[in-house]
């Protein structure tokens, strides 16, 4: 979607303001789905959520293949993508933890996002030859169906045991939700981390159609290359992981990768060497795919049953800084250029990396007693 929206405007703004407002759709939706996670049937919203997000694309890619396509379909077509992948993430992350149980969960999200990477390092590169070769619409219909298909294959996943469902009105269940997170200094520290992180790292992604134009003066293919790094990038950071089953410094873990992440961005932004740049990227996903597994362990560890689906709302909430990230690093990038809108992401999340290093032993301690 950026690579096109770049084509028709020229602008790295309208780039980011995709994104951007499909987080604000999300903002405004993702304490509420936390609270429908809660309330029904887990499997249920999340097979819901991936219909929705594959019936968008759809309408997006006949769009185009009928010509008819223009801006404005392309950001509300976003803000539905978005809000459905918030939705998506909350429903499967405490799904899972009611298949699996706490002493075995940081494995079982490696092995999600090591999925997620397998195809990340296929998908992007496979995507950038079908946009050079047959266009956009095309390939946002092999997307749409892969989504579907993905919804079909969750028809044989056990819908899980959920000990306890919140009664009440939505708001009150809501506003204990917040309560509970905002009280919990673990919580907050952990949710803080994300916020910055998330916000400005992963939003670097959507930079990724600018930085293949004006620094790197290549083309779809070069682009893919990027993503599909990233995705190996992630791939090596979930075998690390899972190879060190449930090890306990948890915390010291999730604060130093996300250091780390934020100072290879601030590399990957100097860098006019597509070799070197490739290289960058892939440090880049293993230290951002580290940090995000952990935040997922050690807030789902850290929570009880019956508040996991809202603590998770707020925490996609709070994910959804990455789509206005990606709005902010467009409107830097226009006006200083987008190495140095980079360079300011990945400089402010190594900082506050270090600023929240004294709370790494207390996470670690938490969550080990939570999965004794």
């Amino acid at each position: 979607q950026g690579w096109v929206i770049l084509e028709i405007t020229g602008s790295p703004f309208m780039v980011g303001l995709a994104p951007g407002l499909g987080g604000v759709a999300n903002m405004l939706f993702s304490p509420f789905g936390g609270v429908l996670v809660d309330r029904f049937n887990r499997r249920t919203i999340l097979m819901l959520a991936q219909i929705i997000m594959a019936a968008a694309i759809l309408i997006l890619g006949l769009l185009f293949i009928a010509g008819l396509i223009e801006v404005w379909h392309i950001l509300i077509i976003s803000m539905v993508q978005r809000t459905m992948m918030g939705l998506q993430l909350t429903a499967r992350n405490t799904l899972m933890y009611n298949l699996v149980g706490p002493k075995v969960f940081m494995n079982a999200m490696a092995g999600q996002f090591m999925s997620v990477h397998i195809a990340t390092i296929i998908g992007p590169l496979a995507a950038g030859f079908i946009l050079a070769a047959f266009g956009p619409g095309p390939l946002f219909l092999v997307i749409s169906s892969v989504i579907f298909l993905s919804a079909i294959l969750l028809l044989p996943v056990p819908s899980g045991t959920q000990t306890e469902r919140p009664v009440g009105s939505v708001w009150l269940n809501l506003r204990e939700g917040v309560s509970f997170a905002m009280g919990n200094r673990s919580i907050r520290t952990v949710m803080w981390t994300v916020l910055i992180t998330d916000g400005l790292g992963y939003s670097s992604w959507s930079m990724f159609p600018v930085v293949t134009r004006d620094i790197l003066d290549a083309g779809p293919v070069v682009l893919g290359l990027l993503a599909t790094f990233l995705g190996a990038g992630g791939l090596i950071g979930t075998l690390a992981l899972s190879s060190f089953g449930d090890f306990k410094p948890k915390g010291r873990v999730f604060i130093g990768a996300a250091f780390c992440f934020g100072a290879f961005l601030v590399l990957f932004a100097f860098s006019r060497f597509l070799p070197l740049s490739l290289a960058l990227i892939l440090l880049t996903g293993t230290s951002a795919v580290t940090y995000d597994i952990l935040a997922h362990t050690l807030l789902m560890s850290l929570t009880p049953d019956a508040m996991r689906g809202r603590v998770m709302g707020l925490y996609t909430f709070l994910m959804s800084g990455i789509s206005l990230g990606s709005l902010a690093l467009g409107t830097v990038a226009s006006w200083l250029g987008v190495k140095w809108a980079l360079t300011g992401s990945g400089s402010i999340i190594a900082t506050n990396a270090l600023r929240v290093t004294p709370m790494a032993q207390t996470l670690s301690e938490k969550t080990t007693l939570e999965t004794e």
